[in-house]
């Protein structure tokens, strides 16, 4: 999930209230009100994989804001029993809201109820927030993640192969906006879905296009390599790439 999706929710409940408060008999009524052309307003309300489907924009979402006399960011709030609390979104980016820190220096980076296999892997059924991690901004830029919500996120690892790197159970930060394999850099560690399994190795080009998927661990009896030919890449999407990691001692 990232900002425009939180905005969409928002705005669908939004919408929702006033249709059944009567302020609005339909949802062209609602897009006359707030200066939308009504064809836009239901591509903002799409599925993000949907054809047509557009985000709410941070114009777009003060726009809305601005014509029905709301607080500016309302839209960018989320739910009071969400996993965030009173959190917010400012510029993108999800900031504690809490007395005792500097917010303009923290970001909050979610973390998903979902373990990476570090060992031979395994399907994951849901890939939920179940809360977040704070991180001061500054760290966030050095080691290259944007600080917008929903540009990373922690997930734990599961298993011994990428030992001594990453231990069982060790919570990792993954760069979101690695995509593709044209983004892999031969020999770093990334996130990955391979036959619907979502896993951690290291992963490295080689000179013939193919890909060779890694294991830290030395024990190559139990943790051998496998290589996916170039004609078989189609099999391996990339999650993100792994910037930190954090675990027990």
């Amino acid at each position: 999930m990232n900002v425009k999706e939180v905005r969409r929710n928002n705005l669908r409940n939004l919408i929702d209230a006033y249709l059944s408060n009567k302020t609005y008999e339909l949802q062209e009524d609602f897009a006359l009100a707030v200066g939308i052309d009504k064809s836009y307003l239901s591509q903002m309300l799409m599925e993000p994989e949907q054809k047509g489907a557009r985000g709410v924009s941070e114009a777009k979402a003060r726009q809305i804001e601005e014509k029905l006399s709301l607080e500016s960011g309302y839209l960018d709030r989320f739910e009071p029993d969400s996993p965030f609390g009173s959190s917010e979104i400012e510029s993108g980016i999800l900031r504690p809201k809490d007395k005792g820190l500097e917010n303009s220096n923290y970001v909050i980076v979610p973390v998903f109820d979902v373990k990476a296999a570090c060992g031979s892997g395994y399907t994951n059924q849901n890939e939920l927030m179940k809360g977040g991690l704070v991180f001061k901004e500054s760290f966030l830029r050095r080691v290259g993640i944007s600080p917008k919500f929903g540009d990373s996120g922690i997930i734990t690892g599961d298993g011994e192969s990428m030992s001594p790197t990453l231990n069982h159970d060790d919570s990792v930060l993954v760069d979101l906006k690695i995509k593709s394999l044209d983004d892999v850099v031969s020999g770093k560690v990334y996130a990955f879905v391979a036959n619907k399994e979502l896993r951690i190795k290291r992963l490295f080009k080689n000179v013939n296009g193919s890909l060779r998927i890694s294991s830290d661990n030395n024990d190559k009896t139990t943790y051998p390599d496998e290589i996916i030919d170039v004609n078989d890449l189609h099999v391996i999407q990339i999650c993100g790439r792994i910037k930190w990691r954090g675990g027990e001692l």
